[in-house]
């Protein structure tokens, strides 16, 4: 059956095949997601079972129609997908145009023509107000799938001329078994799925980017922390920062996601300080490892503040403070706090 295989999205799924079932498809989705929620898969799988000549029902393709054997090739002549061009921050006008251009020829073979257009929040003002002319005067015989990890970059008036799908993250489960398959080890593992909050993309860059083995190193040097240390450690997180940085605005993330650890950190602490029989579980190992052993005898407003600490750091930096400056002030408290508080 359509979409079963697309894992995480079983509600989505649903949603989907009960729209088909009705016939009552409407002339453009809006699928919202994070990367590798299964957006894209869920947009070709849809287009086939429009395009399909031979389904037995109104929610599935046959897979043997020539229809889709055209689709399974890539060479069905009433689809088109388009996303951002390689080594392009936007997705240009041109490539918007090239779209329009075919959404007004009629249908080679199909009932519709179906268009899939991924990173639509990437659309340039130019290419976003070109294509609002197709949405508010939609060719009859066309269909869209719009893709975007997020709303907040794209005109509500597309937004709203479009049925938006939301796509689910992924249990943490289910991500930890996926990165485990990728050769990830499971502690590390367990710590990306927590960290990127379910999203298969966020965890990917996490990964990429090495931030488990950082974290590790983190954990250990906040454990020993003292205000000696506070200018080492901002050297190392400018470092890090700036490794596989290409502009200053990628650092200045960077370096806004490694103190995102610390404060996670800090939140551990917090929440074993304030014990309870149904303690949160940490993003930093499982009780029984002993990370959290600081946080003994220590009263939870202790890491509550050092945590506003750290997010007060954050939101500096993201405000183009200093960023020496703002890390040398921030590691200069936590140290002269954890002499005193533990």
């Amino acid at each position: 059956m359509a979409f079963e295989d697309i894992p995480g999205q079983d509600d989505t799924a649903r949603r989907l095949r009960a729209t088909l079932q009705r016939d009552r498809l409407p002339h453009a989705f809006l699928f919202v997601g994070s990367t590798g929620t299964g957006r894209a898969a869920m947009a070709r799988e849809l287009a086939q079972v429009v395009l399909c000549e031979g389904k037995d029902r109104p929610d599935d393709c046959c897979g043997r129609c020539d229809s889709c054997l055209l689709f399974a090739r890539g060479a069905h002549p009433d689809y088109g997908e388009v996303g951002l061009p390689e080594g392009r921050q936007s997705l240009p006008i041109k490539t918007i145009r090239r779209v329009q251009r075919s959404a007004a020829l009629k249908p080679v073979r199909a009932a519709r023509r179906v268009f899939v257009i991924r990173d639509v929040e990437r659309m340039s003002i130019e290419a976003a107000n070109c294509f609002l002319k197709t949405l508010e005067e939609p060719p009859g015989r066309c269909f869209f799938v719009l893709i975007a990890s997020s709303l907040r970059r794209l005109p509500e008036t597309i937004v709203s001329r479009c049925r938006v799908v939301r796509f689910a993250n992924l249990a943490l489960e289910v991500l930890q078994r996926r990165l485990e398959a990728d050769g990830v080890q499971p502690d590390d593992a367990r710590w990306l799925a927590r960290r990127a909050w379910g999203s298969p993309g966020l965890a990917d860059g996490l990964k990429e980017a090495d931030l488990h083995a950082f974290n590790r190193e983190l954990v250990e040097r906040l454990r020993e922390l003292s205000v000696d240390d506070n200018f080492t450690l901002s050297d190392w997180f400018s470092r890090k920062a700036t490794e596989n940085a290409v502009s200053a605005a990628e650092s200045r993330d960077a370096l806004q996601e490694l103190l995102e650890c610390v404060a996670a950190y800090y939140r551990d602490l917090a929440l074993s300080a304030a014990g309870g029989t149904d303690p949160a579980e940490p993003f930093n190992g499982a009780p029984e490892d002993g990370i959290t052993e600081p946080a003994a005898g220590v009263p939870p407003d202790a890491f509550v503040e050092r945590a506003e600490l750290v997010l007060e750091a954050i939101e500096r930096i993201g405000g183009n403070a200093q960023r020496r400056l703002a890390l040398d002030d921030l590691f200069t408290q936590l140290g002269w706090l954890s002499r005193g508080a533990t």
